[in-house]
């Protein structure tokens, strides 16, 4: 325990010597054994104080004003406090050092939880000499006993008591407060109830026959324990089969937890047309049973598309091609895709009605049974060569598709262009000049046997001729060796060197043929010669 005491000018222990108020210095602290000095005069007393309890504090004040002592009512009282500190609770209580007779004073308390605790009990006995006045909260009194009772404190929690007295009689009011504290073991038992619930359902309620059909379970305890043997039973009805042969399949689960789904899928074939329902059943040692059913109605359906399109094409023209989608089946399609494809050989140039990304057209429609429906889609070879157009139709519902081509042979053809230059124009009779003969196939095919012929006016004489082929000169006429394939986009050229011999307006004339020109083509180039 821990005891805090103010010297004031009373008797405080026993062997101490009494000092007056004005005889204290400032406060100091006194060791135990050892001596202390007291002086406000030229006059020093030293003195030597016993022991005190290990759990004893001695508090000095500073020196009041050199007056003559108040009387006892007017000083300062201090306090005396104390504390136990045990298991699960610490105490504290602290009190007036001094109190005067008849004036009413607190008793004070501090009651600590160092763990959880349910109950505490603290309890003081009023000091013979003194009355009860009050106590904060209300505490239970019955004769000089006061009780206070403490439910439900947590660690760490601080709770303050307060008790007033009136002294009645002058003596040394001595009291010791106690406290009890009550743990708990405690434990607690749920009472739970488990419950049992099954969905079934199929992704298709309408499947084509000799199809496949998916089931699927699930069970889930909607309780609040657990369900324990926990067995599925599925009955196919007629018209679905399943591969195992048996109509009647049996899953065990175990045991399922509260809030637990487990997922069951069950796949058979849909070997009858018509409507068929399948029930489910779900049963357990403690959960009792539950049911639920799922339908599907078995059709016969069917889809076709068709395709057809221009045979032969040249390259760079366009080619048209018709698609018809039908409906083969009994009952009507609304999800129908129908997606052609053009190669990359070819352009899309058109197809109303689809969407369009690139070469490819996509058409969304509906079908009722028996229904057909032509889709229209125009492209232009890009190439030669032959080249096939790919459409394709389904109907996801009922895992419907079907696809055709239609084929084009695309044939390209040459476009050979012919053009004259003269490197100098106008010219001084004497000086020469360069032909520049060019040959180009713009087309799309490949050309043969393309050769040039060359004719000098009078007025210029020929120097040489130089070209991709071999020129024999006859006089003024220069005739080139026939190309022999000239492919598309490939160009050939010719060079031909004149000299002016005479002032005019000279036309040079070259003329190309080839395999493919019917009639040949002429060109010419003016030159003016001073």
């Amino acid at each position: 325990m821990n005891i805090t005491k103010k010297l004031l000018g009373v008797s405080a222990l026993a062997g101490f010597i009494v000092l007056s108020a004005s005889q204290l210095s400032a406060e100091r602290t006194v060791d135990a054994g050892k001596n202390f000095t007291v002086s406000d005069s030229p006059e020093t007393t030293v003195f030597n104080l016993k022991r005190p309890s290990v759990n004893r504090h001695i508090h000095e004040y500073s020196k009041p004003a050199p007056v003559a002592p108040a009387p006892l009512a007017d000083c300062d009282p201090g306090t005396v406090s104390d504390s136990v500190d045990k298991y699960l609770v610490r105490l504290e209580k602290s009190a007036p050092a001094t109190v005067a007779l008849n004036e009413p004073f607190s008793y004070n308390y501090t009651v600590t939880a160092k763990d959880d605790v349910k109950k505490v009990v603290v309890n003081e006995q009023i000091p013979a000499g003194t009355v009860y006045v009050s106590s904060d909260p209300q505490a239970e009194v019955k004769g000089s006993s006061v009780t206070w009772t403490l439910f439900n404190l947590e660690d760490g929690q601080n709770v303050p008591l307060a008790l007033v007295v009136k002294p009645t009689a002058a003596a040394d009011l001595s009291s010791c407060a106690t406290i009890v504290a009550f743990p708990e073991a405690c434990t607690t038992t749920s009472v739970g109830v488990p419950e049992l619930a099954i969905v079934k359902t199929t992704p298709n309620e309408q499947v084509l026959i000799n199809t496949g059909v998916p089931w699927d379970i699930t069970v889930t305890n909607t309780g609040n324990f657990c369900a324990y043997d926990v067995v599925v039973t599925d009955t196919l009805p007629a018209g679905v089969t399943h591969e195992s042969g048996n109509s009647k399949l049996v899953t065990e689960l175990g045991t399922l937890a509260p809030g637990e789904s487990r997922n069951i899928t069950v796949n058979s074939t849909a070997a009858g047309a018509g409507e068929h329902c399948n029930v489910a059943v779900v049963d357990s040692s403690n959960a009792g049973s539950a049911t639920d059913d799922a339908c599907i109605v078995v059709v016969e359906a069917g889809l076709e598309v068709t395709k057809e399109g221009t045979p032969m094409q040249f390259v760079n023209k366009k080619a048209s091609y018709k698609i018809v989608a039908k409906n083969t089946g009994d009952i009507a399609l609304n999800d129908v895709v129908v997606v052609d494809t053009v190669p990359s050989q070819n352009k899309l140039l058109a197809a109303p009605g689809a969407q369009i990304d690139g070469n490819t057209a996509t058409w969304t429609t509906s079908l009722g049974a028996g229904e057909s429906k032509s889709f229209d889609v125009s492209v232009r070879g890009l190439q030669g060569g032959t080249y096939c157009n790919q459409v394709s139709a389904a109907s996801a519902a009922y895992g419907l598709s079907d696809s055709d081509e239609a084929c084009t042979e695309w044939k390209g053809y040459p476009a050979l262009l012919i053009e004259v230059i003269d490197t100098e124009d106008p010219l001084l009779v004497g000086e020469e000049t360069t032909y520049v003969i060019q040959i180009t196939n713009q087309g799309t095919a490949a050309d043969t046997n393309v050769s040039l012929d060359v004719q000098l006016p009078a007025g210029l004489s020929l120097v040489s001729a130089a070209g991709d082929t071999q020129g024999t000169i006859a006089g003024n006429n220069v005739a080139f060796a026939p190309y022999s394939v000239l492919s598309a986009k490939e160009i050939i050229q010719f060079r031909v060197v004149a000299k002016a011999v005479a002032v005019g307006d000279a036309r040079f004339k070259a003329q190309m043929k080839s395999d493919l020109l019917k009639t040949p083509v002429p060109e010419e180039e003016a030159t003016q010669v001073y």
